[in-house]
């Protein structure tokens, strides 16, 4: 796939781009959606969140790699995950495939990858983590989201961020 499409879409829907791709590997792997559904709310936020800081705190505690880490809620002072989540959680990724914590991360990485910023130009650093995640879906012979309903979201609007927009209208699993 030619990055070229995405450098007039903004940064909002270059990430929900990345979400997207999270739902078809998700799909792919036929893991129950339903389990899933809690991670994917989150994820879908960042369409609509005016701070970033909650999106990307909360991010950050569902990535399994960070999560796992610990073995009792108890062990870490979680910021946005309830002691529930955290059990939760810690129980749907014991058998996880790897991608998951990979697109979660590579996810994360892209949200956070133009933070507290204007975005300049076609905003390349972006690009570039989203090329990470297309070459990472396209290795592991996942298929690619359609990108057509990610092309009204212009660059050109909120200072390339782009505006808000409820991103839970593209899931897949929502």
């Amino acid at each position: 796939m030619k990055l070229d499409v995405f450098k007039n879409i903004s940064f909002r829907g270059r990430v929900a781009y990345g979400i997207s791709c999270f739902e078809s590997a998700l799909i792919a792997l036929k893991y129950n959606l339903d389990e899933w559904k809690f991670i994917v709310n989150y994820l879908w936020e960042f369409t609509s969140i005016q701070y970033l800081d909650e999106w990307s705190d909360t991010v950050v505690e569902l990535i399994p790699e960070n999560l796992l880490e610990f073995k009792t809620f108890e062990e870490e002072e979680f910021e946005r995950l309830s002691k529930d989540e955290f059990i939760y959680l810690y129980n749907l990724y014991q058998t996880n495939d790897g991608s998951i914590d990979i697109l979660l991360r590579a996810i994360y990485e892209l949200g956070i990858s133009r933070a507290y910023t204007v975005i300049e130009g076609y905003g390349e650093s972006s690009l570039k983590s989203l090329e990470k995640i297309i070459d990472f879906m396209i290795e592991n012979k996942f298929p690619l989201p359609n990108i057509d309903p990610f092309l009204g979201f212009s660059i050109e609007e909120n200072s390339g961020w782009g505006n808000k927009f409820d991103g839970i209208s593209l899931s897949n699993i929502l």
